[in-house]
């Protein structure tokens, strides 16, 4: 296992300072899911700690659901635990939504393009054949770990010119705060798919891992169709929750 710092003259609570270490090291990929730790004497020895205080590190990292215990066999890291959780009721940007968790939020533009609009897409948009599209592909960063990837179509109709540095972050955000475009509800589908070799190198997953595709139409105060996007969520590092009323 990679060896990790604990800074001992710190005030934090020595408990506290594993866990945080070990929770950073399973979050970005270095102790990676099924990955076996070393046994409680020999971790507490490499990390020059308490046995009682690792065992406490531990115990919070199960409840967490970063870490499971097999008895008799050893402790593992899990698969199964989000990095965000959260409900999707409420329209807002991926950004927001990420640092309501407790994360910072960074976002990265892979693609800003102008084309012609699939046969598809411009159903969606209520859009003629060969209608022109501003094209904005991005991935959404939590603590500096991949955890979405997004691609807007924004019709040219709607907005002529677009400079991608001032709405990256937030396209949602940002044709508001720049463009006064007032989005006021989106019509979503939320489907499961499998990963493929682009998405796997930008999410850093395993090519086949389970996909969450949330393809969204937005519509401003006009009722007009003003943005159609695609955001892919790797289901290990994003879930979603749904609140449903009598």
């Amino acid at each position: 296992m990679k060896e990790i710092g604990i800074d001992h003259n710190s005030h934090a609570s020595l408990s506290g300072k594993i866990h945080s270490e070990l929770r950073k090291l399973i979050l970005n990929g270095e102790l990676k899911a099924g990955e076996r730790l070393p046994s409680e004497p020999d971790l507490a020895h490499e990390l020059g700690v308490s046995r009682n205080s690792l065992r406490e590190a531990i115990g919070l990292l199960q409840r967490e659901g970063l870490l499971l215990k097999k008895h008799g066999i050893g402790t593992f890291v899990t698969d199964r635990y989000p990095i965000i959780r959260g409900g999707i009721e409420r329209l807002s940007s991926i950004g927001s939504f990420i640092e309501s968790q407790g994360h910072s939020s960074r976002s990265e533009i892979s693609r800003f393009d102008q084309c012609v609009c699939e046969e598809k897409i411009c159903e969606f948009l209520d859009l003629e054949v060969g209608s022109l599209v501003h094209v904005l592909e991005t991935t959404k960063y939590a603590s500096e770990i991949p955890v979405a990837v997004c691609i807007d179509y924004i019709p040219k109709s709607i907005v002529e010119e677009i400079d991608p540095n001032i709405i990256y972050n937030s396209v949602f955000e940002g044709l508001g705060r720049h463009y006064n475009i007032d989005i006021r509800y989106a019509e979503c589908d939320l489907i499961p798919i499998s990963c493929d070799e682009v998405l796997s190198r930008r999410l850093k997953v395993d090519a086949d891992t389970s996909v969450l595709l949330l393809e969204q139409i937005h519509y401003d105060v006009l009722d007009r169709k003003v943005l159609y996007s695609k955001s892919y969520f790797p289901s290990g590092k994003f879930t979603f929750k749904l609140i449903r009323r009598r």
